[in-house]
């Protein structure tokens, strides 16, 4: 043990104040925060923690950083002869190896130690809205887990550096263990085993950092890492004690030490390769269950009564299996709580279990999808719509559709306690609108329409230039970024329906005449000649809104984020001051916007003259004879006008964390008299920075430069004192 404290505390006393330890970890530290920067932008709205995104972004990089930290330390020990000078005392060559390997060790745990202070320190002034969720223990399992990959890394890096007398060559060697050999073979293997790319969707060494992040400790992976670990030590300690038998000893010696390394190498993989096999596994209560479940679930499942029972369809060795028993078990755990339905969930695997599996099938069930059952009714969901973003079984980062499991559970549920249908919604076309069927990734509506149809709605086309009259059975018309005006038998035959009790959801263009304007106008609801800009903007030409009115359709939604693209100021028009009509602005600007006419000359200045200031609306809502008393048999119109065509396009609902998704379903909820159903469907567990454009770029700045500056002036300081000692 003497040997292994004077060996630990002489390699750590050499290598924190070489220039080269600076410049290696200042560089983890740019590249592992820039990264993690565009990893959290990329996650903003996403259920993936920021612990698991902090973590993998480092993945990359840690790597190289161990190769420079332990390239020298054997290698330079050989160059020199000073490691043969070294054996001629009584020590044992495992003692050398392990006191350069944790010193080596401890300056990478201190390097991870600074890269946490980001997260730690940093983030909490740039997102406030994330400080309840940045604690120290809720970055212990992800710190861990970098510290496991930085044991291995460490043990490979040192067994390079013990079989080589250049530095330089060490460190290649070691980046070839570590990245190249890894990647080549997944590369390898996934694209001759199609097998194994349907069961491995990631990297393993990146799914290993999301795994353990998030609460699943796998045994192979423990496994991997703790086997590979001793191997690469055990190597190195031969490779050591093959110096000191370098002509002392003839061929018989070295070639059993070779031997016994690759039988060393044989036992390691096959004890990895038992592990695998076993799959056994462990996950630690890291708060999943009822308070990572959105309000929209949680009042589902408070509101549904009586038994629902769910059988995941699904093989157990499939990517998406362990998000789904997770998701499955916040569910269970949240309607305990809830004190509402009596949830249970079994697990059919159609590989082992023939019986169950034919059964299911019979009934119209298909491998691959959860079976709600209450009573008689049955809905089934399924898998691949659940996780639109899964990744090797754990939910990637900043897509609308990593929360959509959850969303398509509680719809799930929500279709076995209402109607088999809850209207029918017209969707207008004809005039240039975007049409709900439209799968464009940034220009089509098809996200949610999906999420209606969740919901039971039915929706159906309209064009009102070949229809005498809206259909009776229509709950709502939704107009969707109509760029060509309406003719005026349309608006007679659609303004006609809005004074018969109608409901409307315009989603508006710039120009008082584009679209449904003129017949907005006779409603009560102008839209100005003007296009909303303000700083608060994510990518320059869009509007950070949080200024949320308390109607019905945004009180659930208090404290969210909507984002409008180029949107269009609206206003009550003198249709809105009739006795029996009320009028609502949902959603307005900040202080510091304006509306500006000429939108495409840059940069943009404000005309205090003819332009009007900030705060203006950019969601209104109107209703027309709401007051009437109960008694009399009169339904009130409704509209809701949002000044954004694109507020709800695919692109617009990938575009980091909004509630526009939630906000266009409120309203059609509220249009259709559903009040009650409104709550907020982003589960509690997802991420939401709330930065703006302005805040991203302080927090890019500091995790990339600031930080990493920092330990580059240290290292300058500390070099040139020495300098001046020496």
């Amino acid at each position: 043990m003497r040997t292994i404290r004077v060996m630990f505390a002489r390699t750590f006393g050499r290598l924190w104040p070489s220039p080269t330890t600076f410049l290696a970890v200042a560089g983890f530290l740019a590249l592992s925060g820039g990264f993690f920067t565009v990893a959290l932008m990329r996650g903003d709205g996403g259920t993936t923690p920021v612990a698991a995104l902090w973590a993998v972004s480092a993945v990359p990089f840690l790597p190289v950083l161990a190769a420079l930290l332990t390239m020298r330390l054997l290698a330079d020990e050989r160059a020199s002869g000073r490691i043969e000078l070294l054996l001629t005392a009584p020590v044992l060559e495992r003692d050398v190896v392990l006191g350069k390997y944790l010193g080596a060790l401890a300056m990478t745990g201190g390097a991870l130690a600074l890269y946490l202070f980001v997260p730690l320190f940093v983030l909490p002034f740039c997102a406030p809205s994330l400080r309840a969720t940045l604690s120290f223990w809720a970055f212990l399992p992800a710190t861990l887990a970098l510290l496991l990959q930085s044991v291995l890394w460490c043990a490979l890096g040192l067994l390079a550096s013990a079989c080589y007398r250049h530095a330089a060559a060490a460190a290649f060697a070691s980046l070839i263990l570590m990245l190249a050999l890894p990647h080549a073979a997944f590369r390898a293997a996934t694209a001759w085993l199609p097998v194994l790319r349907a069961r491995v969707a990631s990297m393993p060494l990146e799914s290993h950092i999301v795994d353990l992040a998030t609460g699943l400790v796998p045994l192979a992976t423990l496994a991997f890492y703790g086997v590979l670990t001793c191997f690469a030590l055990f190597a190195a300690a031969k490779a050591v004690a093959a110096v000191r038998l370098r002509g002392r000893a003839g061929r018989v010696p070295r070639l059993s030490t070779g031997l016994v390394t690759l039988l060393a190498f044989v036992f390691a993989c096959l004890v990895v390769a038992v592990a695998i096999r076993l799959q056994i596994s462990f996950e630690l209560p890291l708060g999943a269950g009822a308070a990572q479940t959105s309000a929209r679930t949680r009042q589902i499942l408070a509101e549904t009564h009586g038994d629902v029972h769910v059988t995941c369809f699904l093989p157990r060795k499939a990517p998406e299996f362990r998000a789904v028993a997770r998701l499955l078990r916040g569910l269970e755990a949240t309607a305990r709580s809830v004190a509402g339905t009596r949830l249970s969930v079994d697990y059919v695997d159609p590989r082992w279990e023939l019986g169950r599996s034919v059964a299911l099938v019979r009934h119209g069930a298909e491998e691959g999808t959860l079976v709600f059952r209450r009573g008689g009714r049955k809905v089934s969901v399924p898998v691949r719509e659940l996780f639109s973003g899964a990744t090797n079984g754990v939910v990637s980062v900043g897509v609308q559709g990593v929360f959509s499991g959850e969303s398509a559970c509680a719809s799930a549920l929500l279709q076995l306690t209402l109607p088999a249908q809850r209207g029918v919604v017209y969707w207008t076309v004809g005039h240039g609108e975007t049409a709900y069927d439209s799968y464009d990734p940034v220009y089509g509506m098809s996200g949610i329409a999906r999420e209606m149809m969740r919901d039971g709605y039915e929706l159906r086309k309209l064009d009102l230039a070949a229809s005498p009259a809206v259909p009776s059975d229509c709950a709502a018309v939704v107009v969707a970024g109509a760029r060509e005006p309406f003719s005026r038998i349309e608006s007679a035959r659609l303004g006609g329906w809005m004074r018969e009790g109608g409901r409307l959801l315009v989603l508006a263009t710039p120009g008082p005449n584009a679209g449904a304007g003129a017949l907005l106008a006779d409603l009560g609801v102008k839209v100005l000649p003007y296009t909303v800009v303000s700083p608060r903007t994510q990518t320059g030409s869009d509007i950070v809104a949080r200024d949320f009115s308390d109607h019905p359709v945004m009180r659930p939604l208090a404290g969210g984020t909507a984002v409008f693209s180029a949107p269009v100021p609206l206003a009550a028009g003198p249709a809105a001051q009739t006795e029996g009509t009320s009028f609502t602005e949902l959603v307005r600007s900040d202080a510091s916007s304006w509306g500006e006419s000429e939108p495409d000359v840059r940069p943009w200045l404000r005309d205090a003259t003819s332009e009007p200031a900030g705060p203006l609306a950019l969601a209104v809502a109107l209703e027309r004879g709401g007051g009437v008393a109960k008694e009399v048999a009169l339904r009130p119109s409704r509209l809701v006008v949002l000044g954004d065509a694109a507020f709800v396009s695919n692109g617009a609902r990938t575009l980091r964390a909004n509630a526009n998704g939630d906000i266009f379903l409120n309203a059609l909820a509220w249009l259709a008299g559903l009040d009650a159903l409104t709550a907020p469907r982003a589960p509690g567990n997802a991420v939401e920075t709330g930065m703006d454009r302005g805040g991203w770029m302080r927090f890019g700045l500091f995790a990339a430069v600031g930080l990493p500056g920092c330990v580059l002036l240290l290292g300058s300081f500390v070099f040139l004192r020495r300098r001046r000692d020496a």
